[in-house]
């Protein structure tokens, strides 16, 4: 109970709970008091209904038209003493005071209204209101009363007008309520208040125990942040307790930001590292690029042809640094989060057939048969027509690059159910095995990536593979050291 309350919350929700409690066992006391006066004055009432009547019918109470005093005073007397509960009045017919078997110093009214004797003349027994008249002993008192009417000869006279609770009943009961009564409901009243107090917080402990392990995680979580993993604490999902569901969707939201963050994480890493690979890779055709240039312009009699050599070979390099740009600028486009596509009908065999054209005079020079099969114009997948091209553009430049004289480079297209595969397979000089699983990198550089006497980088397939992930197709490849090489993915038909 200590560690609850060392809990704000708990605390402000504990004096809240008690506050309700004092409050609504207050009302409840005035309520009990008021229901058991009421019930009182009710069973009162119905009790004594007929005293007023017998009274009336047991004893002449006037004489030759005049109250008789004397033996009003004799009756009430003994009346009263007899049942001190009661108090006696004859009334005139106007509801004027004739006698009474009060002390007379206590009267303060003369005369009290009849429409309350009425109304209970006019009532049965069977009626469950209670009807109360006015005390004459209090101007602004009303009393449980019975009443019965005064007649002689047909004749009213007056009434006969009982109070039902007297003052000494009144100021015995107030003394059995302060002595006894009082005592008990107050000691029942704080005894109950202060076992279901308790009861309550132990409750509300028990509710909000989850709100306080959720809590725990959270600052677990904070403390820690995002790179430190924490066991997590076990929340049911399925639960109908809407604190389970949250604290496991804190936990399903804890373990997507640490996998957010980490591959955040990894592609700053990969970026860094792309950066510093790509630099290296500038640096050494723009050095090579800078030091022909400077050679030629520093020697004053060159042959032309040795001229004419160092030029070209300025002008290889500077072909290759545009082209690692334009490769670095392509692969940061394909990385943001909205690249457009257009997606259209493309007959794979005329776009490949295109592609293949491109690279005739490469092949010829090199010796490598090119070729698609089959040449079927009804194979058609949907894509954008520009990215399919740069896909099998990369794949046949990277196929060119490691096939020698006699080698040869095909592209099948085989239509399977909603799908198209496509193979392009070379037989040149393979991939070794340490390299395949990084050859999607972009920086990767593979031991026998080597073109014109030059090391390549691995952009082009990065940049393939981010291509076929628009059109969400994975690319496969399959390689064997000297026997080739194949690149595997699938469109999805027209």
């Amino acid at each position: 109970m200590m560690q609850f309350l060392r809990d704000a919350f708990y605390r402000r929700l504990a004096l809240l709970l008690l506050c309700s409690f004092v409050v609504v066992g207050v009302l409840f006391l005035l309520l009990m008091h008021y229901m058991v006066n009421a019930y009182q004055d009710e069973v009162a009432q119905n009790l004594h209904r007929e005293l007023a009547r017998h009274l009336v019918d047991e004893k002449a109470l006037f004489v030759d038209g005049q109250p008789d005093r004397d033996g009003l005073y004799h009756l009430f007397h003994n009346l009263m003493v007899l049942g001190p509960n009661f108090e006696f009045y004859l009334l005139g017919p106007q509801g004027e005071i004739l006698a009474y078997s009060a002390d007379p110093t206590q009267i303060k009214r003369q005369q009290i209204d009849l429409e309350p004797v009425r109304a209970f003349l006019d009532s049965s027994a069977k009626d469950p209101r209670t009807i109360y008249g006015q005390d004459p002993r209090d101007r602004g008192r009303l009393k449980v009363f019975s009443a019965a009417p005064v007649e002689r000869d047909g004749e009213l006279k007056g009434y006969m007008y009982v109070i039902i609770g007297s003052e000494i009943f009144d100021d015995v009961a107030q003394g059995v309520w302060q002595n006894h009564i009082e005592r008990w409901v107050v000691a029942v009243f704080l005894g109950g208040l202060i076992l279901s107090l308790i009861a309550s917080l132990w409750v509300f402990g028990l509710l909000t125990r989850p709100l306080r392990r959720l809590t725990g995680d959270m600052q677990r979580f904070r403390a820690v942040g995002l790179q430190q993993e924490l066991a997590p604490t076990p929340w049911d999902a399925n639960a109908n307790d809407v604190v389970h569901r949250l604290g496991s969707t804190f936990n399903e939201m804890s373990v997507s930001l640490r996998e957010q963050y980490r591959r955040i994480k990894t592609v700053d890493e990969m970026r860094r590292e792309l950066l510093t690979h790509i630099s290296h890779d500038l640096r050494t055709p723009l050095s090579s690029l800078q030091g022909y240039l400077e050679t030629w312009l520093l020697s004053e009699q060159l042959h032309p042809e040795e001229s004419r050599r160092y030029v070209e070979t300025a002008y290889r390099n500077s072909k290759k640094v545009n082209r690692l740009v334009e490769q670095l600028f392509e692969l940061a486009c394909l990385e943001s989060a909205d690249v457009p596509m257009n997606i259209e009908k493309v007959v794979l065999a005329e776009l490949v057939q295109d592609v293949l054209q491109k690279f005739t005079l490469k092949a010829r020079e090199r010796c490598v048969g090119m070729d698609v099969t089959p040449r079927d114009t009804a194979i058609a997948v949907y894509g954008d027509i520009e990215k399919l091209e740069r896909v099998f553009s990369n794949l046949v430049e990277n196929a060119l690059r490691h096939c020698g004289p006699g080698d040869e480079i095909i592209v099948r297209l085989q239509p399977r159910g909603s799908r198209v595969a496509v193979s392009v397979k070379d037989s040149g000089s393979g991939i070794p095995a340490a390299d395949l699983p990084h050859i999607f990198d972009a920086h990767y550089r593979a031991a026998n990536s080597v073109y014109d006497g030059n090391r390549q980088g691995g952009l082009g397939l990065a940049i393939t593979k981010k291509l076929l992930a628009l059109h969400q197709a994975d690319i496969c490849v399959q390689s064997t050291e000297n026997r080739g090489t194949a690149f595997e993915f699938q469109l999805r038909c027209s």
